[in-house]
């Protein structure tokens, strides 16, 4: 195929950028009272309580002091004390850190919606009588549950005009976004669809969640959510109860969109490459691609014959910088593309005729 015949079935996406303002908030003095007493919750955790540790020294008692087994139980008992590496420690410390970050990057709202939701899950999980996370051992569930119930929360609101109120800049411009680009494909008498990437797998859910909760998203889009599989599965995490927050399997998920049951999804980098998604009208990286194999793999999906491409930047001194970078990328990547001097280089046949011979002496 030539490439003007090529051209006529690949589609360039129009480049966008949409700027937002950084909370006017920080790490150390988040408005989420849920995070505020999970963190007290945390900070107040004593390695010397967990299960892990009270486990190791009673191994330790009973070996032989100086033995193997003995120096074997001591450097493991000192190892996970000085790291706090127990399932539960190192769970809430993840479940802290991914709450403070939606926080920071959606808002007091999903962050406070966040930390409940988990909390319920965990509960759910950790119960001795519920056949959930099996792998979980009988002790941690309970020392889990122990500091879970610890955490005083807050209700969060269900009005739209108070969930609007607690949303980050970020979300917000979000949502005039999505509401633009709806609106262009209503006008050109096209249906909409979308994909939105973002980093954290806990902030799709959150971010899902809130455009699930507002009229002007909700109304306008059905809206899915793709996660990818597990990092944890050789040694089980606490925050693998997220997953049980979304309803739909991947498989449905892709069908339902495919379909056009649903036209928005919200999604990792599970999307970018390998999966069998649809070319969409529209794709936004919430969070910058972390390099330029990521931003061309999820620039790929738009590929209707009317897209867009749209990247999220935080207003400062470098947004300029930033996106004039990713606009000489894609002027190297189309100069590329499009020179027609651009030869690819010819490799050797493997079956070329070969004129040696091999004879057998016993047989000429």
């Amino acid at each position: 195929m030539h490439r003007e015949e090529l051209a006529q079935y690949v589609h360039r996406p129009v480049f966008k950028h949409v700027l937002y303002d950084p909370p006017h908030y920080a790490y150390e003095n988040l408005p989420s009272e849920n995070c505020f007493s999970l963190r007290s919750v945390v900070e107040a955790l004593n390695i010397e309580d967990d299960p892990l540790v009270k486990s190791l020294r009673a191994q330790l008692a009973r070996a032989q002091q100086g033995s193997d087994e003995w120096l074997r139980f001591d450097q493991k008992l000192s190892k996970t004390i000085h790291k706090a590496d127990t399932f539960t420690h190192r769970g809430l410390r993840d479940f802290l850190r991914a709450a403070e970050e939606i926080c920071m990057d959606l808002g007091q709202w999903s962050a406070d919606w966040y930390v409940t939701k988990v909390i319920e899950q965990g509960r759910r999980a950790a119960n001795p009588y519920n056949n959930i996370m099996t792998s979980w051992q009988a002790n941690e569930k309970s020392y889990l549950l122990e500091n879970l119930e610890k955490v005083t929360l807050v209700a969060v609101p269900s009005d739209p005009d108070e969930i609007r109120e607690m949303l980050s800049p970020k979300v917000k411009a979000l949502i005039a976004c999505l509401q633009a680009e709806e609106a262009d494909f209503q006008g050109a008498g096209e249906t909409y669809s979308g994909l939105i990437f973002v980093t954290r797998r806990d902030s799709v859910i959150a971010l899902a969640e809130v455009l699930s909760r507002l009229p002007e998203t909700s109304q306008l889009f059905r809206i899915g959510c793709l996660l990818g599989s597990s990092s944890s599965f050789k040694r089980h995490s606490f925050l693998d109860v997220t997953r049980e927050i979304v309803k739909d399997s991947q498989v449905n998920t892709l069908a339902e969109f495919r379909c056009g049951d649903k036209n928005l999804i919200v999604s990792t980098s599970v999307a970018e490459e390998g999966l069998d998604i649809q070319a969409c009208g529209s794709v936004i990286r919430f969070d910058p691609p972390p390099n330029v194999v990521a931003w061309a793999q999820s620039r790929g999906r738009a590929r209707r014959q009317r897209s867009s491409f749209i990247m999220m930047l935080e207003q400062d001194k470098q947004h300029e910088l930033i996106i004039q970078k990713w606009i000489n990328i894609e002027q190297q990547m189309m100069a590329l593309y499009t020179d027609p001097n651009r030869v690819t280089p010819e490799t050797p046949e493997d079956d070329e005729y070969d004129e040696r011979v091999f004879r057998v002496p016993s047989t000429g």
